[in-house]
């Protein structure tokens, strides 16, 4: 509230200051040029208070604003100095010539690719084609007509130039009016413009009709122009119409062709034509403001070239990135190097200023809320997963891609995503061909793993068992039979083979090996038989579940009774020849 205050303060200031030098305008006529000097010094002083108060990226377009404020300043101030009837003085016109090459950079930089307007070529073109209209306009239909009050063609010409320029700024900023939604800036821009075409048609008239009268609807219409764009700049909203996009992958026209490149051709194209109609014809009475609608089609078919080839660098940058990721992901063996090269996609397709956020998750669970997605689609933080919505709380939008077993999440601006949903389109088909490959490598890896497995292990006598994750028994070797007596029904768990009362030591060991030493871990259990006997098994784990071809807990048994009935029985055999041993059997017999 205090900066929308101070803002208040400083624009009602300058509107006094500038209404108090258009009051010794009206009262003092003699007094006109001091007048000038000040409205045309307030103009451009406020544009500079604005620069330097809400500090506008990309601010040229701001300073050349001010500059044009001041050349028409300069030309105002020399006409001032002289009799309103006479010509103006050499300065005065050169001031005023100047002023529309310095308007002219300040409308490329409102209009160059900002937030405000991402595409200008639909404009250009528009003002291309009206140009050349406003040209033939005068040339056939409105100078043959207007040779009246003692104004030498010439001047009318010079008038119809300047009139041109006027229409070509008014367009210019009415755009940025539409495109702006109603920015406050903006709006003044326009007023400003439409304050600047009704002054040079009201000094036309008043210079066929006897001359310029100080305080007239002219320099009423001059006075808007200036304290318009000078409270333009004051507003904070001046910021956005040269804030960047965020981004240089836009969805725009397409660069320059077809009907376009006619359009613009022709524009370009129809100056010279009637200089050279009139000159074959007879005298050359239009000839500034032929070379004025020359030299602004020249212009703008420059600037319309340079935003086709701007763009075809864009997107050559966005295939490059684009490219590059295919190789990375052609190469990748899992889906970590999957998401490795997505973020580094990612971060070359954003901007790099531009704060982001990107994840990764292989949990298809976080697309129910999405519902059926086939394509990635800019949403809400608020619709996704709870826990993605937490992470991504700074932002507004995320962009959810869908894979072939994930989702790609990149929470970023709105803007800042619009300007990369194709891209991450493309993008998110190759990480999803990757993943899909990945997974069939693995599959068939796996498949070729249990083959050899099964091939090594047919005639052992050792059993050896795949655990998945859930601890569910993967493959199984044939002696588990001859071992346990049992064969494992599907899907069924290490615990389930065994019986309720050998569950216990199961269990235990299974800790121990989810807990401990990943390079084995041994044991030995007493597990019984369907039959009512029991085994003695010598059990080692290994957990390879970070093996890309095994993918689980490796489970070795092997039958060790008759191994370890035999050491006792040798043990038995060894005490018993000792004399201690055979003292003591003589004893039992002398006393039995």
């Amino acid at each position: 509230m205090g900066g929308q205050g101070t803002t208040q303060r400083i624009t009602a200031t300058y509107v006094a200051l500038v209404a108090a030098f258009l009051t010794v305008l009206l009262v003092a006529p003699r007094y006109d040029s001091v007048a000038w000097a000040g409205i045309g010094t307030c103009g451009a002083v406020a544009i500079v208070v604005g620069i330097l108060r809400h500090r506008p990226a990309r601010s040229g377009a701001w300073w050349a604003l001010a500059g044009s404020l001041l050349a028409m300043m300069v030309g105002d101030f020399a006409y001032g100095l002289v009799s309103p009837s006479t010509e103006p003085p050499p300065l005065a016109s050169a001031a005023y010539l100047l002023m529309f090459p310095i308007v002219a950079v300040a409308l490329i930089g409102l209009t160059r690719h900002t937030a405000t307007l991402d595409d200008r070529s639909r404009l250009l073109d528009l003002l291309a084609l009206g140009c050349a209209a406003l040209l033939a306009g005068w040339v056939f239909i409105g100078g043959p007509r207007l040779d009246v009050g003692g104004v030498s063609a010439s001047e009318w010409s010079v008038q119809a130039a300047y009139t041109i320029g006027d229409v070509v700024v008014l367009v210019v900023t009415v755009r940025l009016v539409t495109a702006g939604r109603r920015n406050p800036a903006a709006i003044l821009l326009a007023l400003g413009a439409a304050g600047m075409l009704a002054g040079d048609v009201a000094y036309g008239v008043a210079r066929a009709h006897g001359g310029l009268a100080p305080g007239g609807p002219a320099d009423l219409a001059y006075a808007v122009l200036y304290a318009a764009w000078g409270a333009a700049a004051l507003q904070p909203s001046m910021a956005q119409l040269t804030a960047p996009p965020g981004g240089a992958l836009r969805r725009g026209r397409e660069p320059v062709h077809g009907l376009g490149m006619v359009v613009l051709l022709v524009s370009v194209a129809f100056a010279p034509v009637v200089l050279l109609v009139q000159a074959m014809t007879g005298e050359v009475r239009d000839g500034p403001v032929i070379a004025i609608a020359f030299g602004i089609t020249l212009a703008l078919l420059v600037i319309r070239l340079s935003d086709a080839v701007g763009k075809h660098a864009s997107a050559l940058r966005r295939e490059q990135a684009l490219r590059r990721a295919g190789t990375v992901l052609v190469g990748a063996t899992d889906s970590g190097a999957v998401a490795s090269a997505v973020r580094s996609a990612m971060g070359t397709l954003l901007p790099g200023d531009a704060p982001h956020d990107i994840v990764l998750d292989f949990s298809l669970t976080d697309l129910l809320p999405l519902g059926e997605l086939s394509a990635p689609r800019i949403v809400p933080v608020a619709d996704i997963a709870p826990l993605w919505a937490e992470r991504f709380d700074g932002f507004d939008h995320v962009m959810v891609c869908p894979l072939d077993a994930g989702v790609l999440y990149v929470a970023a601006d709105r803007e800042d995503l619009l300007t990369v949903l194709d891209a991450v389109s493309v993008l998110a088909g190759q990480a999803a061909l990757a993943l899909a490959r990945i997974s069939l490598t693995d599959a068939a890896s796996r498949r070729d793993s249990d083959d050899y497995l099964r091939a090594v292990t047919e005639h052992s006598n050792d059993v050896v068992l795949v655990l998945d994750d859930d601890e569910r028994i993967r493959y199984t070797s044939p002696s588990v039979t001859d071992v346990l007596g049992i064969w494992p029904t599907p899907f069924a768990t290490l615990k389930e083979i065994v019986g309720p009362d050998d569950r216990d030591q199961v269990a235990r060991t299974v800790e121990q090996v989810r807990a401990g030493d990943r390079d084995g871990i041994r044991d030995t259990w007493s597990l019984a038989r369907p039959d009512g006997t029991r085994v003695l098994v010598e059990v080692v784990f290994r957990d390879l579940r970070d093996d890309r071809l095994v993918r689980g807990m490796v489970v070795t048994m092997r039958g060790v009774t008759e191994a370890r009935r035999h050491e006792h029985e040798l043990l038995r055999r060894a005490f018993g020849d000792t004399a201690a041993a055979q003292n003591r059997d003589s004893s039992a017999r002398k006393f039995h």
